[in-house]
C-alpha cells in the first residue's frame, strides 16, 4: 500500500519537474527567417528599411541556454529561490495525492481496512502540506530575524 502512494507520489514529482522546465529554464530569444510585421517591400518587420530584418532578436541561430541563477547574487536569495521551487513543487504533488486520498476513499467501497488505510493516507497528506506551509512560515521569520539585526 505504501509502497504503491511511494511510487505514485515519486512519479507525480518527476512530472512536475517535468511541467516546471520551460519556467525554470530561460532561453535566450533569438529568431530567424523571415517575419513581416508592417513592412512595405522586401521581407521586413516593424517598418525595417531592407533585407530581412528581426525585431530586435539575434538573426541565425537562436536559443541559448543562460544561467537561472544568474540574478542571485546572495546566499538568502539562494535559499529563498530553491524554498520557492520547492514549495511548487510540492503544492503539485500535494494536489496530486490529495486526488489520490479522494481515490482510496471512493475505492474503498465502505471496507473498513481499506477506509482506515484511506484515513491514514489522508492524514499524512495533511501533515505534508501543512511541512510545506511551515518550511515557508520558517523561512519568513528566519529572515525576517536576520534583516533585524
Amino acid at each position: 500500500m505504501m509502497s504503491r502512494i511511494g511510487s505514485t507520489l515519486i512519479t507525480a514529482l518527476a512530472i512536475a519537474i517535468l511541467s516546471l522546465g520551460p519556467a525554470s529554464l530561460v532561453f535566450a530569444q533569438g529568431t530567424s527567417g523571415t517575419q513581416t510585421n508592417g513592412g512595405t517591400s522586401g521581407t521586413q518587420t516593424n517598418g525595417g528599411t531592407s533585407g530581412t530584418q528581426t525585431n530586435g532578436g539575434t538573426s541565425g541561430t537562436g536559443g541559448g541556454l543562460q544561467n537561472p541563477l544568474q540574478n542571485i547574487n546572495s546566499l538568502p536569495e539562494l535559499v529563498d529561490a530553491i524554498l520557492t521551487a520547492i514549495v511548487r513543487i510540492g503544492g503539485i504533488v500535494l494536489v496530486l495525492a490529495l486526488v489520490y486520498v479522494g481515490f482510496l476513499f471512493v475505492a474503498a467501497q465502505g471496507n473498513e481496512e481499506k477506509i482506515r488505510n484511506a484515513r491514514s493516507a489522508l492524514l499524512w497528506t495533511v501533515i505534508g502540506g501543512l511541512i510545506l506551509l511551515g518550511a515557508t512560515a520558517i523561512s519568513a521569520v528566519i529572515k525576517g530575524t536576520v534583516a533585524g539585526i
